[in-house]
């Protein structure tokens, strides 16, 4: 299908990655597309490439960088302004910060708290709220496999995806007795620019078969969203992760990541 349907999805962290297949699954499926994300001339270089595929929807852009304070309102104001409104939210904008917790920079562990937790919170917020008010819309929040294992060396970031798997099952249990969904994707290590972004590209993991396509990734968190799933273990190695977490003590969990987050001996 390739036209425009009238519903609209907002999406976090659209440029590239799991966030531009997704943006590709709703224009596909004809749903106009408000893509975030923080550089301007990469937003509007995957903006063009989507506009070029799928003519017949409306693509909007919005460059704004939400690790920073009252970005994620600013952002709200904004697509109000445009007079959107949001069908799908789906918060996948976020980053990781790899090496040891006494090391890393503050500065960078509070921007990727803020931009993992503060600002998917409150764009939760502000539109759940008219969600549940108008009796329709639904919510992808992109998590990680990572919140089922304590993650040495990635730490802050482990963490936060732990709260937003926490945060949004609590709130799947709040609704329910509302039209409106709540769906969690948890992806396994994904081929994006994560791993630039967090410095972990000479990581073992990095360099590993556990790697996955992220139009795979995409494409499942995109039709859980749809049916209205709880949780979406995209890939085989996604549910290994989740199995590991409940199956095996965090101690050993622990050691076993770390060794993996590892750089490659050369």
């Amino acid at each position: 299908m390739n036209t425009s349907s009238g519903k609209t999805a907002l999406i976090t962290g659209a440029s590239s990655g799991i966030g531009y297949e997704l943006t590709r699954c709703f224009a596909q499926d004809g749903h106009n597309v408000v893509m975030v994300a923080n550089h301007e001339d990469k937003l509007q270089q995957a903006a063009q490439q989507i506009r070029t595929e799928f003519p017949l929807v409306t693509i909007q852009t919005v460059s704004v960088d939400l690790s920073r304070d009252g970005a994620a309102d600013r952002l709200y104001s904004e697509v109000q302004d445009k007079g959107f409104q949001v069908d799908f939210l789906v918060n996948n904008a976020g980053f990781g910060e790899k090496g040891p917790f006494l090391e890393n920079e503050l500065d960078k562990e509070l921007a990727l708290i803020h931009l993992n937790v503060i600002t998917l919170v409150t764009l939760t917020k502000r539109y759940l709220r008219e969600m549940v008010s108008r009796g329709s819309g639904k919510i992808l929040q992109v998590s990680s496999v990572a919140a089922f294992l304590p993650h040495p060396l990635l730490a802050v970031y482990a963490a936060t995806k732990s709260f937003v798997l926490s945060f949004s099952e609590s709130l799947q249990n709040e609704i329910k007795d509302t039209p409106v969904t709540i769906t969690v994707l948890c992806p396994p290590p994904t081929e994006t620019n994560f791993f630039e972004v967090a410095n972990m590209e000479n990581s073992k993991i990095a360099n590993s078969s556990q790697v996955q396509a992220a139009d795979e990734v995409a494409k499942a968190g995109y039709e859980g969203l749809l049916k209205g799933d709880a949780r979406v273990l995209p890939t085989f190695v996604a549910k290994m992760y989740a199995a590991q977490g409940i199956t095996l003590p965090d101690s050993v969990n622990a050691a076993i990541v770390h060794k993996q987050l590892e750089d490659v001996k050369k």
